[in-house]
């Protein structure tokens, strides 16, 4: 095996925002400027997709009265209070390969962008992805609102804003019991 020299270099600033981030459900009201927007949804954009077929759009809400329909009926109304909320959706024309799975997973891995941009930049997001379980006419309502052409499906909302509260980490699974060698449940020795 030829030897290569590499230079890896973990940026301390990035693992902080990977253990800083946490699922923020209480904000102070604030208006997020443009240019942190810009920044969130530029880290986006650089996402990973599929045949970079980059299948994602995103709808900024702030309106108040936009929110507070993304928030209803739900079990997390605290969205509404967010000082703004995105609408991730893909675009389900084909995509790669003709195959509609990366409609979803490319999405996603662009939300991931979103909140690991806006924890460095000091504001708290919470995804929620459980609004498939409103009732049929609430998205009908959000589709016509927010004007979703038919080919989008909603994947996920993300509320951003000013944390109002500072969660303590939740407890995460040993890497033993995660990460294998080679075949499952062998196991991987880091040390």
């Amino acid at each position: 095996m030829k030897k290569v020299k590499i230079h890896l270099q973990a940026t301390e600033g990035f693992l902080e925002v990977l253990e800083k981030r946490r699922a923020i459900r209480k904000y102070i009201p604030y208006d997020i400027p443009h240019h942190d927007l810009k920044k969130i949804f530029e880290a986006a954009r650089l996402a990973p997709s599929a045949n970079n077929n980059q299948p994602w759009r995103f709808i900024v809400v702030k309106d108040q009265k936009t929110k507070e329909l993304l928030a209803r009926p739900s079990t997390q109304s605290f969205i509404g209070e967010a000082n703004a909320i995105v609408v991730v959706m893909g675009d389900s024309r084909g995509g790669c390969c003709g195959r509609s799975v990366w409609t979803t997973h490319d999405p996603m891995i662009a939300t991931e962008h979103i909140v690991l941009a806006a924890t460095a930049l000091g504001y708290g997001t919470c995804w929620i992805a459980n609004y498939k379980s409103r009732p049929k006419s609430w998205e009908d309502e959000v589709r016509k609102t927010l004007k979703i052409p038919d080919y989008m499906d909603i994947v996920v909302l993300v509320a951003i804003g000013v944390p109002n509260e500072t969660p303590r980490p939740r407890p995460r699974k040993p890497l033993e019991e995660i990460c294998f060698a080679e075949t499952y449940g062998r196991k991987l020795r880091l040390d």
